[in-house]
């Protein structure tokens, strides 16, 4: 496997139906499954859908499952550099090996290998429209953070210039150069730092899509709650987000041709 990098997301909700229903007509997504629904944009897996059980305290919530080499080494790497270990690594027959944890500034996410080498391979280009194109941390402390990440998965904090007094933090994958820009290496996702009064840290995962607006128009006809109202990044594209009726938060973003 290339350097670790985001390659599943689930949803846990309080309703897997409802919310089969309002993704499958937003993003035109299919579920096969029934415990658990996988969900299919295209020809493409993308991540699946589970109910929360009766016995987990969290509220709805998208989760993103990060690719790694080694679980075990993966988690033993992220408890020192100050992760608290969520759930301890699992193994699922025929499936693949996870955990969960949060970073130490409260950011979930879960180093994952699949029991399955084909899933390992990388898809070449820009994600396909309807997948997920992009994982953005918000986090309360950015150089604690940042140190996290870079001490146990390997990535490079680069800091940009969004214009307008914003800076934000790519963090970069060494060594695994971006084919759509030459002397660079591809980005692994991002992160902003919180803004004043949020206590908490979160990742947050995007989808691509051909119009942010006709989406944002579709997630408000479905009874999701749009949180930030379609925006355009300069040389990135236009992003909205938006909580679905189960109260989960994702992000569309609309990539600049």
């Amino acid at each position: 496997m290339t350097k670790p990098h985001f390659v599943w997301h689930d949803l846990n909700t309080t309703d897997r139906a409802a919310a089969q229903r309002f993704y499958g007509e937003l993003f035109n997504w299919k579920f096969d499954g029934d415990d658990y629904a996988h969900i299919k944009a295209g020809d493409q897996m993308i991540g699946g859908i589970r109910t929360i059980g009766p016995n987990e305290h969290m509220p709805p919530n998208w989760l993103g499952y990060i690719g790694v080499d080694d679980v075990a080494a993966t988690v033993d790497k992220m408890t020192k550099a100050g992760g608290k270990l969520l759930m301890p690594a699992t193994t699922m027959d025929n499936v693949g090996t996870f955990a969960i944890l949060s970073d130490p500034t409260g950011g979930v996410m879960a180093p994952w290998r699949s029991a399955r080498p084909e899933e390992d391979v990388e898809p070449p280009g820009r994600p396909a429209m309807f997948t997920f194109c992009w994982d953005e941390l918000t986090t309360t402390d950015m150089e604690a953070a940042t140190a996290f990440y870079t001490a146990s998965l390997g990535w490079k904090a680069q800091t940009a210039d969004m214009g307008g007094g914003m800076m934000y933090t790519l963090f970069k994958r060494p060594g695994v150069p971006d084919p759509t820009m030459p002397n660079e290496d591809k980005n692994a996702g991002g992160a902003m730092i919180a803004q004043p009064g949020q206590s908490f840290s979160y990742w947050l995962a995007y989808v691509a899509v051909p119009n942010a607006d006709d989406t944002v128009a579709k997630v408000k006809r479905l009874g999701g709650n749009v949180m930030v109202e379609p925006m355009d990044i300069p040389n990135v594209g236009r992003f909205a987000v938006f909580t679905d009726p189960q109260r989960a938060t994702i992000a569309v973003l609309q990539p600049a041709m």
